[in-house]
């Protein structure tokens, strides 16, 4: 019998944070800065010196905050609030409207993993919930009559369809049942570019109510389009989503989105008549006929050659 070994044990977190603390206060007074109450500046400068990973960098942050409300001193940190949307007055900020028109709508997986990331830029973009509150968003939240309402508050509508945050609600809910139950068939049939139309409001079309079976509306998606139900799409993507959407947008790097019927390209057979259609044929018939036959003699010479080659290799050596 193999004997269990121990696991390593982990150090104490508040060891931990003691010893990130006695840094900080080690580098303030080598460096002539004030540990307690510190500037927010020294903090910053303190973590710049002394690179790490997230989580070591979170560890000291959380050091010398604890140490601060221990002493009665406010945070030398701002608390960093769990919205991902970017601020209306940064630079490269685009309008909601802008980034829900770049997402496509339409084809799998593309228009299901479209359907699910313009819902959430509703989601943070136009209702601003943090990322918590839009995990915890189910069917009971919404409402869809003439007006498309989540939580109590109304979703807007716009001019155009593709920018249209009402829209980007109903098309997700027209998908999201079979998305859950794994259903891929419904959902490739539901996202049919030759079926999909732009220039009308989704919004203003029958819903069917499927929807309110759904168990949860914001479902994480892999990279092949299957849902993994009964797990919260996580804070994380979600802080992958909106800015790689939201860079999308204001690049203009999306191309815009061709539905409807697909035409056949014309070709040099359209016009011809019966008889010629027949002539053609025929023409085609002798053509495959010949290549049959030329396959045929290259096959009977490549067997030639290997019984050739048998042979010579099965004959005895020549006296010498």
């Amino acid at each position: 019998m193999t004997p269990r070994t121990s696991p390593t044990p982990q150090p104490d977190v508040r060891i931990l944070l003691e010893a990130h603390w006695d840094r900080f206060v080690a580098w303030c007074t080598a460096t002539g800065h004030e540990p307690l109450p510190a500037a927010p500046a020294t903090v910053e400068e303190f973590l710049t010196r002394f690179p790490g990973s997230a989580s070591t960098q979170r560890l000291r942050r959380r050091a010398i905050r604890a140490h601060h409300l221990a002493s009665g001193f406010a945070g030398p940190l701002p608390t960093v609030p769990a919205r991902v949307w970017p601020r209306p007055d940064a630079p490269d900020h685009a309008a909601v409207g802008e980034v829900l028109a770049a997402i496509p709508k339409y084809r799998y997986p593309v228009g299901l993993r479209g359907r699910r990331d313009a819902f959430l830029v509703v989601l943070l973009g136009v209702l601003h919930l943090a990322r918590g509150e839009a995990q915890a968003v189910t069917v009971d939240d919404v409402s869809v009559t003439s007006i498309v309402r989540l939580r109590g508050a109304v979703v807007p509508s716009t001019d155009d369809p593709a920018a249209c945050a009402a829209c980007a609600v109903t098309r997700w809910l027209r998908i999201v049942v079979p998305v859950w139950t794994g259903f891929r068939g419904d959902v490739i049939r539901l996202l049919d570019p030759t079926k999909g139309n732009l220039d009308r409001h989704d919004c203003e079309q029958p819903v069917p109510g499927e929807w309110r079976h759904a168990e949860q509306l914001l479902l994480p998606l892999d990279v092949h389009g299957w849902a993994r139900s009964g797990v919260a799409l996580s804070g994380r993507s979600m802080t992958s989503i909106i800015p790689s959407r939201h860079a999308a947008a204001a690049a203009g790097s999306t191309p815009k989105e061709v539905l409807g019927t697909v035409a056949r390209r014309p070709s040099r057979f359209d016009e011809l008549t019966l008889q010629e259609t027949y002539a053609q044929l025929g023409e085609t018939d002798a053509a495959v006929d010949t290549a049959l036959a030329r396959v045929r003699a290259l096959y009977d010479d490549v067997t030639a050659l290997g019984s050739a080659l048998d042979h010579a290799t099965d004959a005895p050596p020549p006296d010498r």
